[in-house]
């Protein structure tokens, strides 16, 4: 009887820290269902931010930064890493002589991205250009420069294919830098009316049009500033037909250059307050 016992004792602990693997049955460790399969938290298809596997949503993730490099993103040389959500490229150890207004100015790139036809449920490869600019900034009684890298990281297709862009940014006052917060930068959907935002203390900043034209549309970059408070009412709209708060802005070109920041604009041809 105490051999008996003995025996059971070693078998239970023996399954306790084996777990009793069923061979190729269903409910055990190993099986279909369990958190170490196809279809769980851990799986191919959920991208993880951290697990040095880009995936999903993601730009980079850890040291797997595809393709990209400092050279690639407009600088000399250097180190490139990833930022911590996995949004976008840390290129502060990349190595590049500042630009204008202090800044660094990276070469746009073009980006392929996967769209979805959704009626057809059809996919297709789209290239997107970065839509980096350099913008005047005049409120307040400031005036400085802002320069903004938008990088495309997902497609949705409405009417057409459009980038929904990753966005990073900083802001310059007699050459002193620093980064903006909470920037975005919008295409502004099929009509193409891009609008760029960011915050400062309670205070959002968005750039944006105070002229369109046939169709609605846009015909010239983003020329005109827009203040909002904390709960989002107006604190000053300079997008009025008057244009209160004239900014200028222009994109950056492919070699990392722009055109002079010279207010040269223009009512849309078919704006209805012309």
């Amino acid at each position: 009887m105490k051999i008996f016992k003995n025996l059971l004792l070693m078998t239970a602990i023996f399954c306790s820290s084996a777990a009793c693997d069923d061979g190729d049955g269903s409910n055990n460790v190993n099986n279909v269902n369990n958190i170490n399969n196809v279809n769980n938290i851990n799986n191919i298809n959920n991208a993880t931010c951290g697990d040095s596997a880009i995936g999903g949503e993601e730009v980079c993730d850890g040291t797997a930064l595809g393709a990209a490099t400092c050279a690639s993103e407009g600088f000399v040389d250097g180190t490139l890493a990833c930022r911590a959500d996995c949004t976008g490229y840390d290129t502060s150890a990349c190595n590049g002589t500042p630009g204008d207004y202090g800044f660094e100015f990276r070469r746009p790139q073009t980006r392929t991205l996967t769209c979805t036809q959704l009626q057809l449920n059809e996919t297709r490869d789209v290239e997107f250009r970065d839509a980096d600019q350099i913008c005047t900034f005049v409120y307040g009684g400031r005036s400085g420069f802002l320069y903004f890298q938008a990088t495309p990281a997902v497609c949705e297709t409405l009417m057409s294919d459009i980038a929904v862009y990753n966005t990073v940014g900083w802001i310059s006052f007699d050459g002193q830098v620093t980064s903006l917060s909470s920037p975005n930068y919008d295409w502004g959907s099929n009509h193409h009316n891009d609008w760029f935002t960011f915050l400062e203390q309670d205070v959002t900043y968005t750039y944006s049009h105070s002229s369109l034209g046939m169709g609605w549309r846009a015909c010239f970059p983003m020329d005109c500033l827009q203040v909002f408070d904390a709960n989002n009412q107006f604190i000053e709209d300079g997008c009025t037909t008057d244009r209160t708060l004239p900014i200028v802005c222009n994109p950056i070109l492919d070699d990392g250059t722009f055109a002079p920041l010279v207010d040269t604009f223009e009512k849309c041809e078919g704006d209805p307050n012309l």
